[in-house]
């Protein structure tokens, strides 16, 4: 959306390419709004886009008090209406809020003497022909066993970013963007921050703040994970659901607030055409890469965090619509007080001018942090030449790689040329000691801790009445279930030909194994028979629940990046699983039974038909829970597999069919006894044979 509004084509530069292109929020344009800066000869002056964009955001923290009184009745502020303008909804969310008493919540961070290791699967070390000799003496690097060497990933950073400012991460890939992001949002899995390292957010130290707040830091990753199977208004919509606050700004009910603030999620990032399409995946035919990626966007806009970091979440949008993603990035700062830490490897001009600071990376060092406008000229004094036509960004980015920077005449061996170098200079810079000075100043006016009670108090007012104080979340567990309940039945419901295909499998097995045992007699000749149907009855229940583990890993990614925007337990997730296959699972063990057990000629009463029904419906219910705990006890799918396929086996063996109980070892012997299968075929073979007389055969 264009908070800055161009009515003009935006021309923009860089590695995005040049020239005119439309913005997919074309209706939130408004007339005499701040113009985009125009790459054309040169770079623009960094001076006049910073007085621009003063002047806007001087213009933008009155909004609360001096705009008139706005219906919302009014086009203008309807996300379904063509005229809808995101700029004056802001502006009527925020004068609202004011009147109401609701404060948003304005969260700074200012970390000293970061230095952060990898550990575990983030680090690597290369193997060599030796390696195979030396693997019994690393057991504990491949058991996960006991203290691993880390790698250094970043290196001694400084740096302060206050509420309502925009910092841009710049640095080649593998210099450390990602990981600096990670450690500011609190992923810190395989990450290990030093103990000397100083990190707070308003004061509050790291591990409090993610322990206790991890909604309000949330890490906006480049992959785009999201359920396939759902469209795009249901994502947004559990996204809606669950961080829809007790507080609401405007009076209306749960239900409503939450269709609003989903369509507004949607016009801003001009979806709303595809609002009924599948998100689809690498397999599943749904949107495409670029709008999968404004989902993503709009799923962390709805989040409504007070620190966002974005990693190069522009990649797959054409320059036009990054554009505006930044923008829109800059005007919830100036509005709202939200700060945003953003990592974008190939910004244009446009977007750099939109920035506060820039953070400039070289191999986990850190070269530059401070003003924008002031990065360009402490490179070139540094005497490093900056080509005519060449944007800030790419500059910056260039300052890092030993192929693309070029000193200044004279410059050629006064120039630092390694990292360490780099650093050295700019540890004993005066904007190094300008960057102290605002750190120790930022303390200084959070000494006082008031803005750490403003904050707790407006997250506290946010929370369901049924939360304890220090939860991160803002809804209740009972929502938080139902919420993904609602949502697991759209994924079936949306996947329909999944489920069928299980259903028809299902009876097509149970016509195979019935015939086979169809028309059997009913004298001693039949004991065989029978006992077999019952073992393959309850076997088939069994291993259907196998299937679980790629489905459990295939949804993973998805819910644990929902655990980590605070969006809902996992628990909650797992329970509305369990809750939500229940009714399938009926459906297709009734299927299966039905055929399986009159085809083969079990026993027929009806006492007897439901008891067996009742047993090989609790495999298949046990079985699933086994094989799922097996899924979230494991790291890979790999794993998962193998202890599945050990499972599946000593099942098998151990039900007390294929090898009775009176011949098993008595070293395994234990195994039938913890085998639900065992139980489930003896009440089966009670239940078939049990107060019968069969004639006899012979």
């Amino acid at each position: 959306m264009s908070f800055y509004q161009p009515k003009d084509e935006i021309l923009s530069c860089g590695s995005e390419g040049c020239g005119p292109s439309a913005t997919p929020f074309d209706k939130s344009v408004e007339a005499g709004a701040l113009r985009s800066p125009e790459v054309k000869d040169a770079a623009p002056s960094h001076a006049m886009a910073a007085d621009r964009d003063a002047g806007k955001r001087t213009e933008l923290t009155c909004i609360a008090t001096e705009l008139p009184d706005l219906d919302f009745g009014d086009p203008v502020l309807d996300p379904s209406n063509p005229d809808f303008d995101v700029y004056k909804w802001a502006q009527t969310v925020m004068r609202v809020a004011d009147r109401a008493g609701v404060k948003f919540r304005r969260v700074s961070f200012a970390f000293r003497r970061l230095v952060v290791l990898g550990s575990g699967s983030t680090a690597r070390f290369q193997t060599n022909a030796a390696s195979i000799f030396m693997a019994p003496f690393r057991a504990h690097e491949y058991l996960n066993i006991g203290n691993k060497p880390g790698r250094l990933i970043l290196n001694g950073f400084d740096g302060v970013a206050k509420s309502g400012e925009m910092l841009l991460v710049l640095g080649r890939p593998g210099s450390g963007c990602s990981t600096f992001l990670k450690t500011v949002s609190g992923e810190l899995h395989g990450l290990k921050v030093d103990p000397d390292s100083e990190f707070a957010y308003n004061g509050i130290p790291q591990e409090e703040m993610i322990r206790e707040h991890k909604g309000e830091i949330i890490y906006n990753s480049e992959v785009d994970k999201h359920f396939p199977h759902l469209t795009v208004r249901e994502t947004l919509q559990f996204a809606a659901t669950v961080r829809t606050p007790h507080n609401r700004v405007l009076s209306v009910s749960r239900r409503e607030n939450i269709e609003r603030v989903t369509a507004v999620a949607m016009a801003i990032c001009g979806l709303a055409h595809v609002k009924n399409t599948k998100v689809g995946n690498d397999f599943i035919r749904g949107v495409s890469g670029g709008e999968r990626k404004r989902v993503s966007i709009a799923e962390m806009i709805l989040a409504a965090s007070s620190i966002g970091c974005w990693d190069n979440s522009t990649r797959g949008l054409d320059s036009s619509t990054a554009l505006e993603f930044v923008r829109t990035l800059r005007t919830s700062a100036d509005i709202f007080g939200t700060t945003h830490a953003v990592a974008i490897y190939q910004a244009s001009q446009a977007i750099y001018t939109v920035f506060d600071k820039v953070m400039v990376l070289y191999e986990g060092r850190e070269i530059y942090f401070g003003p924008t406008e002031e990065a360009k000229a402490y490179f070139e004094e540094m005497g490093w030449y900056c080509p005519p036509r060449q944007t800030t960004a790419d500059f910056l980015t260039s300052v890092t790689s030993h192929e693309q920077r070029r000193p200044r005449q004279g410059f050629e061996t006064l120039v630092p040329r390694t990292s360490e170098e780099f650093e050295q200079h700019w540890r004993t810079s005066q904007d190094y000691k300008k960057l102290l000075a605002e750190i120790q100043q930022h303390e200084r006016e959070l000494s006082n801790h008031v803005a750490v009670d403003e904050f707790r108090a407006s997250r506290r007012a946010a929370q369901s009445q049924h939360l304890r104080v220090k939860s991160p979340y803002v809804v209740s567990i009972p929502m938080q279930v139902k919420a993904c309940i609602t949502r697991a039945h759209r994924r079936l419901w949306n996947d329909k030909a999944s489920t069928l295909t299980v259903v028809f499998g299902q009876v097509i097995m149970a016509l195979v194994v019935g015939s086979v045992f169809y028309g059997t007699p009913e004298n001693t000749d039949s004991f065989f028979a029978k006992g077999s149907t019952l073992f393959f009855a309850t076997l088939l229940n069994a291993l259907i629940a196998v299937t679980e583990i790629n489905g459990l890993y295939l949804q993973r990614p998805i819910v644990e990046k929902h655990a980590s925007y605070a969006f809902c337990h996992p628990s909650a997730e797992a329970f509305a699983g369990i809750v939500s296959d229940a009714p399938v699972k009926l459906v297709i063990a009734t299927c299966f039974n039905l055929i399986l057990y009159f085809l083969a000629g079990l026993r027929p009463e009806p006492s007897q038909f439901f008891i067996f029904f009742l047993f090989t419906t609790l495999v298949r219910f046990s079985m699933s829970a086994m094989f799922r705990t097996v899924a979230a006890c494991t790291r890979t799918i790999s794993q998962a597999l193998a202890i599945a396929g050990v499972l599946v086996l000593a099942i098998v063996i151990y039900t007390g069919y294929t090898i009775p109980r009176a011949y098993m070892h008595p070293w395994f012997k234990w195994l039938a006894w913890i085998n639900p299968l065992a139980y489930a075929f003896e009440a089966l073979m009670v239940n078939e044979f049990h107060g019968r007389e069969f004639p006899c055969a012979r």
